[in-house]
């Protein structure tokens, strides 16, 4: 269930929420040299969504399929259209 925020001014645009889940995630984590992003030397951690988590409305991403997960380069789920 999503939770409004307590002023307009605490809302994250998708695009912050996803960074905040991904590079500050590991800079904060002390891994930014080789996790929270897409790159070459980083791991290969990810998810693949049926459809972009930046253009989904909030109400709607909880039930955005998921369509390959991989940890360090391993795929760890495959949905059936992969």
């Amino acid at each position: 269930m999503t939770q409004p925020p307590h002023g307009p001014d605490q809302a994250l645009t998708a695009r912050e929420a996803l960074q905040a889940m991904t590079v500050n995630a590991a800079y904060a984590a002390g891994e930014e040299d080789h996790a929270g992003r897409i790159a070459v030397g980083h791991r290969a951690d990810l998810t693949v969504f049926a459809d972009s988590p930046l253009t989904t409305t909030a109400t709607d991403l909880p039930e955005l399929p998921v369509l390959l997960t991989v940890l360090d380069g391993r795929p760890t789920h495959r949905g059936a259209a992969v």
